[in-house]
């Protein structure tokens, strides 16, 4: 099995929560994640859907460095002290099951998976398996996180497009399920397309 991403630290009926085990490094906004069901047997599927590095005191804000320097990377190598005062997590909006004998569900799971256990990546063959249908983008639709739905279901078809290797066809069928989606909001529609176009 593929290392996990993280650990569940809050899980509802629509999303998880999940603290990140590399620090600065949540999965991709769009990706297609994975954690098991209750007593370890089928999968739950969920698409992330926000990442965030904050203080680990929820009380206390980061405050800016006393000295001015570049905001990069040193920064964090020159004080590893940070990773002991900050976490970096990910949510992820609910949209499938797997059952045990490897069925796939692309609605909301009956249950969400437990707090404490993995959250894995799916692979490029779970990702184009659980894609070939897309209407779990109703699911996607109806979520309320941090993003606006639309925004949340360009970054998940950008992200699924690559992971399928620039499948151009697909591309075009997910294009035609989000017009079924935004058929009455011209301007969330013309974003989607917009932010889902290769060359951009």
């Amino acid at each position: 099995m593929t290392e996990a991403l993280g650990e569940i630290i809050e899980s509802t009926s629509l999303k998880i929560t999940a603290e990140s085990f590399l620090f600065l490094q949540p999965p991709p906004l769009g990706s297609l994640v994975k954690a098991k069901q209750f007593g370890g047997e089928g999968w739950i599927y969920g698409v992330v859907s926000f990442g965030t590095t904050v203080s680990i005191d929820p009380g206390r804000r980061v405050t800016r460095r006393s000295t001015p320097s570049a905001l990069d990377e040193n920064v964090y190598r020159e004080h590893p002290q940070l990773e002991h005062v900050l976490r970096t997590e990910f949510e992820a909006a609910l949209v499938g099951s797997a059952d045990p004998d490897g069925l796939v569900h692309r609605h909301l799971p009956s249950q969400p998976p437990p707090l404490h256990y993995s959250v894995y990546p799916c692979s490029p063959e779970e990702v184009r398996a659980f894609s070939e249908e897309l209407g779990y983008l109703w699911v996607l639709l109806g979520f309320r996180g941090m993003l606006t739905p639309e925004r949340l279901i360009a970054a998940h078809l950008r992200e699924v497009y690559r992971q399928r290797g620039n499948d151009r066809a697909w591309l075009e069928e997910a294009a035609r399920m989000a017009s079924r989606l935004f058929k009455s909001e011209y301007d969330k529609l013309t974003s989607v397309l917009v932010a889902i176009e290769p060359e951009r």
